[in-house]
């Protein structure tokens, strides 16, 4: 490998091969700028109103349309007795009472103290 480089070294010489022209790099900018096409100054775009608002609009779309989601899927857990109508609780029979007490797990003495604290107006 070293005889061949010695060759070549020889035939050739150490001489760069490669020259920049004279006075190439001295006009070089001054030939680039001639060679490229004008440019047009790029226009500003007008942002309209709409433009400004619409991602507000959008967030308030969003968060209404999560609102009424949760409240169809979620509902109301909190009827009272007295919303539901056609149900008196005074005309329901004691056949039916009974096995409502039993399954609240009340001792006598509970129940018969849930009584006297309950309002007496609904007895009436």
């Amino acid at each position: 490998m070293k005889k061949e480089e010695t060759n070549l070294l020889n035939r050739c010489g150490k001489r760069n091969a490669f020259k920049v022209p004279e006075g190439y790099f001295e006009n070089f900018t001054g030939q680039l700028m001639e060679k490229l096409p004008e440019k047009s100054p790029a226009e500003v775009p007008t942002v309209t109103l709409w433009a400004r608002i619409r991602p507000w609009i959008y967030m308030t779309a969003m968060f209404c349309g999560i609102m009424l989601m949760v409240r169809t899927f979620v509902g109301e857990k909190d009827i009272q007795m007295s919303e539901v109508p056609g149900i008196n609780l005074s005309e329901l029979p004691d056949e039916m009472i009974d096995p409502i007490v039993n399954q609240t797990m009340m001792d006598d003495y509970t129940l018969y103290e849930y009584l006297t604290d309950a309002d007496t107006e609904i007895y009436q």
